[in-house]
């Protein structure tokens, strides 16, 4: 995949930088990801099996749109919403290494709330990122593998995260915007 127009600052494929989401916006979503995951049911999730996760919640696509302005101050791109996805990780939980749909060419994963310290760190192009709530990593989804071992931690543990996808607005992919149909 060619991101010409796309020069991260740091020379690797991914930016860690600040959200900017308000504490007070990560505890409410937080507190709200945990009662849905005891009160809905689980679709089936192949990427992280028996975790609860959604597709496109009004509340997560509410801090879509919010980070909107950040992710184009991170990557100089004027970008396009596609989708969000959200988990609720647990002990055992694990995420396959794997590169995202073109519906994320540009993406961005947010902690958004964990009971435990230090939290269950990420692995973008085989470095580890350990965030603490409202941390953002901006990465190319597409052309860069990421992946977390599997999740340690007392049996009471959670970790919310955040995943937010956007394209180019003058990119190949610009097509996918709001991600219409859902593969």
């Amino acid at each position: 995949m060619n991101f010409a127009k796309w020069t991260m600052t740091s020379g690797r494929g991914y930016e860690e930088t600040k959200s900017e989401i308000p504490a007070a916006d990560l505890d409410f979503v937080t507190r709200y990801m945990l009662w849905r995951e005891a009160n809905d049911e689980w679709p089936e999730d192949h990427q992280s099996p028996g975790m609860f996760a959604v597709y496109k919640d009004p509340t997560t696509m509410f801090l879509h749109s919010r980070l909107l302005p950040r992710m184009e101050e991170a990557t100089q791109l004027r970008l396009l919403p596609t989708y969000t996805y959200a988990r609720v990780y647990r002990p055992g939980a694990i995420l396959e290494k794997h590169k995202d749909r073109p519906a994320c060419e540009v993406s961005a994963t947010v902690l958004i709330g964990s009971n435990y310290e230090p939290t269950w760190p990420l692995f973008v192009e085989g470095q580890e990122i350990v965030q603490e709530p409202g941390d953002m990593c901006v990465y190319r989804g597409c052309d860069v593998e990421h992946w977390r071992e599997p999740m340690d931690g007392p049996p009471d543990a959670f970790h919310v995260q955040l995943f937010a996808h956007y394209v180019d607005a003058d990119g190949p992919y610009s097509s996918l915007v709001n991600d219409e149909v859902r593969l």
